[in-house]
């Protein structure tokens, strides 16, 4: 595969006979991984998976879809078209891993893997909301590609996630509001400012996670969004994300405001004294240490204070809609590149929690 992916073994080429369209296709779900994809197709006409993966090219053998990703080649793709009744690029805008900087190479024939530990990069699946899925023929649970371990569906209210807790995959965010409007509120962040709110975000998040992982350093707010959840909400891990987002992405804006003006060479010292006034604002609202609590910040702008590079057309414009290009320290990276690679910053939720020494330097070990 592209992209570092391990190509295994080259199967054998053979005779095989044309693609032919199954009777009963499924309908496309935006950002499903192909092994869901291939599941639901194969349960919707009544056959095993890894009979259906024998028409489509050589490979071994199906894993479990909740938690691995097959991978196709080309001639494979053109096939899996055909049987789903669908254009190729339909499948790609629908499908990210069936684009093709994910797929294999090294066969001339159609041919696929469905590695067991060896995924592209961290894989994260997340179960689409049933209730969203009802409409698309789905004889089995949906898996969706995910920048993150958690998804939002705000048509439902639900948190969705790949952990399997509790005997549930998602929580109810009808008595939480406040993170339904955040998540709006971060899709319309992103989808104006573009790469550049995508890496802020990963940073917020990550900002967040410091805090998390040292309690004293949590808002309340967070506490009490904990007690809101009606069902059981299973371990930390978990709940983090969720009950800290209004605040992540209220700092993710911020983060995006100091950077459009950096990018675009209006930066200095006034204005930087100007926005942390802002920060130190909301740790206050949010009722947090702002000594300590800054500490993260102030890691995250040493990071963002480089020499700017010129940007031509690229340079972030005046108005209310305008784009942002990944900041360094950031590149530019696919759309699907997952936020724990994305961020600049070190700090997981789940990290052991540092400890100030005596320099006041602080330092985080471990990873969840």
């Amino acid at each position: 595969m592209n992209g570092g992916q391990p190509r295994g073994r080259t199967p054998r080429a053979r005779a095989r006979r044309p693609a032919v369209a199954l009777p009963r296709p499924v309908r496309l779900i935006a950002d499903e991984s192909t092994g869901s994809f291939v599941t639901r197709l194969a349960a919707l006409n009544d056959m095993p998976v890894a009979e259906l993966m024998e028409r489509i090219g050589d490979g071994e053998r199906p894993m479990p879809v909740q938690s691995t990703e097959v991978y196709l080649n080309a001639p494979a793709r053109e096939r899996l078209a055909v049987l789903g009744g669908s254009s190729v690029s339909g499948l790609q805008r629908a499908l990210p891993h069936l684009r093709d900087h994910y797929l294999l190479d090294g066969s001339a024939g159609p041919a696929w893997q469905w590695p067991q530990w060896q995924p592209r990069g961290p894989l994260f699946l997340v179960r689409a909301c049933d209730l969203c899925a009802q409409a698309r023929r789905r004889p089995t649970d949906v898996y969706l590609v995910s920048v993150t371990r958690w998804r939002v569906c705000v048509r439902h209210r639900r948190w969705l996630d790949n952990l399997r807790e509790a005997g549930t995959t998602w929580l109810s965010l009808a008595a939480l509001p406040e993170v339904v409007q955040a998540h709006r509120e971060r899709v319309a962040l992103e989808r104006r400012v573009g790469a550049g709110g995508r890496s802020v975000f990963a940073d917020a998040l990550h900002i967040t996670a410091f805090w998390w992982n040292v309690p004293s350093l949590s808002p309340p707010a967070w506490a009490a969004r904990r007690r809101m959840l009606t069902e059981p909400a299973g371990s930390d891990l978990r709940i983090a994300p969720l009950v800290s987002y209004p605040e992540t992405v209220r700092l993710a804006g911020g983060l995006a405001a100091r950077e459009r003006r950096r990018l675009r060479g209006t930066w200095d010292a006034n204005a930087d004294q100007a926005w942390r006034k802002l920060i130190d604002g909301l740790l206050r609202e949010w009722e947090m240490p702002a000594l300590l609590a800054s500490l993260p910040l102030d890691r995250w702008a040493d990071q963002h204070s480089g020499p700017v590079a010129s940007l031509s057309e690229e340079r972030p414009s005046r108005g209310r809609w305008r784009r942002l290009p990944a900041p360094f320290p950031h590149t530019v990276s696919p759309p699907e590149t997952q936020l724990e690679e994305l961020t600049c910053l070190p700090w997981r939720f789940g990290d052991e929690a540092p400890a100030p020494d005596v320099t006041q330097v602080w330092s985080v070990s471990g990873r969840a």
